[in-house]
């Protein structure tokens, strides 16, 4: 269940709402601001009989946060997997339509490794590998083929850095990352995915299993973030998404019901079914 019910939603409107102003007019899919990185085009995903997704459609734009919600089983996280094609894994799993990278087709001849290395996910839960700070951060460009120490030591303090984590581990590169405390834990495992420097980072419920203190750090490294990167992240929190998020897509029961910049979705939703779980009726 949402937390915040409609005082929260309430709250939102008014101190967006004079930003707005004709906002509700608008189209609900938004304006990107950046380029698109990603698009998604009339994509249906099967399980078996079940279908999960409906006819999504959506564009997201380099260098934002483009954030999914909606409840659970709604298929923002079944999305999120196509879109470095992890649902590939899924016994049963069958897609059509097309999503693109760039402008190709990743589903069309596309070298999946390579994919993963341009599109990068962090978990809902900190995975970080049985093995030093510095060997997590240094697997992906070992496996790049990159042998040189010293360009290793360059790529894992940048990564560290960019991460938000270096200050505290500086001192302890050869110990296991296993060691440090969980919100650490996801910073390592956001430096792990940056070290390969792809260009999109996909994100689900990066924050779930954080405490409060962890998560407003996390939170603050997806702003800095997105300055170098794409990044999509799949939440339950909508308040997190108000605050980290240039666009928003509200997915229900496999359909992608509305795709609008943050301040417009929270203030002056165009879709009836988005005001009703904004407001707590119902997720």
């Amino acid at each position: 269940m949402v937390t915040g019910d409609q005082s929260w939603a309430d709250a939102v409107r008014e101190a967006t709402a004079r930003e707005m102003g004709d906002a509700a007019s608008q189209d609900a899919a938004p304006e990107a601001s950046h380029p698109v990185r990603l698009s998604v085009q009339h994509l249906d995903l099967y399980y078996g009989d079940h279908q999960a997704l409906k006819d999504v459609n959506i564009d997201i734009p380099d260098r934002e946060v483009t954030s999914f919600i909606g409840p659970s089983g709604c298929g923002k996280s079944t999305l999120l997997r196509c879109l470095n094609r992890m649902n590939d894994l899924v016994k049963d799993c069958r897609i059509e339509g097309i999503i693109t990278l760039d402008g190709e087709d990743i589903y069309q001849d596309y070298n999946v490794t390579s994919l993963r290395q341009q599109v990068g996910m962090v978990f809902q839960r900190p995975n970080p590998f049985p093995m030093s700070i510095f060997d997590n951060v240094a697997y992906g460009p070992r496996g790049l083929g990159i042998k040189s120490h010293s360009e290793l030591e360059g790529i894992v303090e940048e990564s560290l850095k960019r991460a938000a984590l270096w200050d505290e581990v500086k001192d302890k590169l050869k110990s296991p990352g296993l060691g440090l405390s969980g919100g650490q834990q996801q910073r390592l495992c956001i430096a792990r995915a940056i070290a390969v420097k792809p260009q999109v980072l996909l994100m689900d419920e990066p924050t779930s299993a954080l405490d409060p203190i962890s998560t407003q750090m996390v939170e603050q490294l997806c702003i800095e973030l997105k300055k170098h990167y794409t990044l999509v992240v799949v939440t339950h929190n909508m308040q997190q998404a108000s605050r980290i998020s240039d666009t928003v897509a509200f997915f229900l029961l496999g359909e992608l019901v509305e795709h609008a910049p943050t301040a417009q979705l929270f203030s002056a939703p165009r879709d009836q079914r988005t005001a009703d779980y904004l407001t707590g009726r119902f997720g």
